[in-house]
């Protein structure tokens, strides 16, 4: 059985690194509060969607491995809850059935990107369904303390006296429609605006930006500048001009990969209007 259960989590594993190009990661240690603090496991997250990750959790002492399926039901720019689905002792050392096995994560994780980027902690608790019915089960639940530390994009640097997410939006704006009328970048830039608002996106016009999987300009704006008309179109966006009308989604069928036009094909999204090369949906 541990052979099978190597091989399940090997498998899983490959079955993410063709996702890993668009995926954030996170390490991560535990310490479980009892009496005291012990430390007692390492985690590795992949976050392969906004919302969805692949998590591993090895504690050395039990040599006990666990992976499991994580998800954010809602994300803050400070904050984020997570809930996860996974099975335990995936080496078998116990020689449990697998329905002994089915394990349930709830947490909620505090972001410190402003001490350290990339760090955060976390409240988290773990335990195997037959705990809650109080059946005697040798995988013992988990409460405690994490601290995790991850990937980050490459931070736009603000010129001292501009704001930042006046900068980073009009960046934006010249990533994804330089070239375009002047009504099409205000609109752009609206769709940002319209998705910090939406209860679907992020609420910070960072988190919105930096969301992964959204934007594909992303690994050229550290090294972009905006220019005048583009600091003046995000200025009009931040103000509340909006010409995509409400949009939270656009794409220029002309240089839209095929997974883009695939999704805007078979997405039951409603247009709202056309500016230049974009198509703007909500």
């Amino acid at each position: 059985m541990r052979h099978y259960s190597v091989i399940i989590f090997l498998f899983v594993l490959a079955l993410s690194f063709p996702l890993a190009t668009e995926a954030t990661w996170q390490t991560g240690l535990d310490w479980r509060v009892e009496e005291s603090f012990a430390l007692e496991a390492v985690k590795l997250n992949w976050w392969l969607a906004p919302r969805w990750g692949v998590r591993t959790v090895y504690a050395w002492a039990e040599e006990d491995l666990g992976l499991a399926l994580v998800h954010i039901p809602q994300t803050r720019s400070a904050f984020n809850s997570y809930v996860g689905l996974g099975v335990r002792d995936l080496l078998d050392n116990n020689q449990l059935p697998w329905s002994e096995k089915i394990e349930l994560t709830a947490g909620v994780e505090l972001r410190l990107d402003r001490l350290v980027p990339g760090l955060a902690t976390a409240v988290e608790g773990r335990l195997v369904t037959a705990n809650l019915v109080g059946e005697q089960n040798q995988l013992a639940p988990f409460f405690g303390l994490s601290l995790h530390y991850g990937s980050t994009p490459v931070r736009v640097r603000t010129p001292r006296g501009v704001n930042d997410d006046l900068y980073l939006l009009a960046i934006l704006i010249r990533a994804e429609a330089e070239g375009e009328p002047y009504e099409g970048q205000v609109a752009v830039g609206a769709v940002v605006m319209n998705r910090v608002k939406s209860p679907q996106f992020p609420n910070t016009i960072y988190d919105v930006i930096y969301q992964p999987r959204q934007f594909s300009c992303l690994p050229k704006l550290a090294t972009m500048v905006p220019n005048d008309q583009c600091l003046r179109a995000a200025r009009d966006a931040m103000a509340g001009k909006d010409p995509s009308r409400g949009a939270l989604y656009y794409y220029n069928p002309k240089l839209a990969s095929p997974e883009g036009a695939r999704f805007f094909r078979t997405a039951n999204l409603t247009p709202t209007v056309t500016i230049g090369n974009h198509h703007f949906f909500k």
